[in-house]
């Protein structure tokens, strides 16, 4: 009898062990599926501004810029050069500090109810990349103003994630090409992200809402920019994020695949 109840003592201290130090259900290298994903839906709005300048609006976030290749700042704390090419086709530079984050170009159709969006750059681990959307109109009559809702979206070189568990409670989530990382808790606390590309002021936190999901909030500068939930399906071989920028209801799905 004493054999058996240290015997069946013992099992309980290892089953403890175990639960104890089970790896996140979030660790591992991530694949974004493009295929299994919805990341169409979102909306941009351009409008007369004072001085021949732009109003642009997106992602709850608004700012001018003139058609001059001069300087404005996003609310982001990026740097813009919008330059009118001619009647149809405007191009955007975007920058943090001398750093060129993408060259877009917005392109009117002939008929001036799509405008296709290519965006294209060098991410920081020297992947390039080229990007395009399609938008139809969905108010505004002629030219680039008026709002547009993207209906396509191909992204040549999506970023994936690396979560690693380093087994205190805290979990290092990293986008590679990015060379972009966060330290986070699963109870909510905010943490910095840092990386070359990333905006100054951004913070994340996660908190973990059961046994395989999780919410994971974004901040710049205090401010709520992006929330969504995590979902690491029982198999463990899939990671569903979805979410929307805080105060739009444009609601996107990406789909990971476990490959490591």
């Amino acid at each position: 009898m004493k054999r058996l109840m240290r015997n069946l003592a013992w099992s309980a201290v290892i089953c403890f062990t175990a639960s104890a130090f089970a790896q996140s259900p979030l660790a591992g290298t991530w694949k974004f599926n493009q295929e299994k994903s919805r990341i169409t839906g979102e909306t941009m709005s351009f409008a007369p501004a004072p001085g021949d300048a732009v109003k642009f609006s997106a992602a709850a976030m608004t700012y001018t810029a003139k058609l001059d290749g001069s300087d404005s700042t996003t609310p982001m704390g990026f740097t813009t050069q919008w330059t009118k090419i001619d009647e149809d086709t405007w191009k955007v530079v975007a920058k943090k500090g001398s750093t060129i984050l993408s060259t877009d170009t917005m392109k009117l159709s002939p008929d001036g109810k799509t405008l296709e969006y290519t965006s294209d750059g060098t991410k920081p681990n020297g992947d390039s990349f080229h990007d395009t959307s399609t938008y139809a109109r969905i108010a505004g009559t002629k030219g680039f103003f008026g709002t547009w809702r993207s209906t396509k979206t191909s992204l040549s070189s999506p970023s994936g994630y690396e979560i690693k568990d380093n087994g205190d409670g805290t979990l290092t989530w990293t986008l590679p090409d990015l060379k972009a990382t966060v330290i986070l808790k699963t109870d909510g606390t905010e943490a910095p992200a840092t990386g070359p590309t990333v905006p100054d002021g951004l913070t994340l936190s996660l908190m973990k809402t059961g046994p395989r999901s999780f919410t994971l909030l974004e901040k710049i500068k205090g401010k709520p920019l992006w929330k969504g939930k995590q979902t690491v399906s029982e198999d463990g071989k899939t990671l569903t994020e979805e979410g929307s920028i805080v105060g739009v209801n444009e609601p996107t799905t990406a789909v990971y695949d476990k490959v490591g």
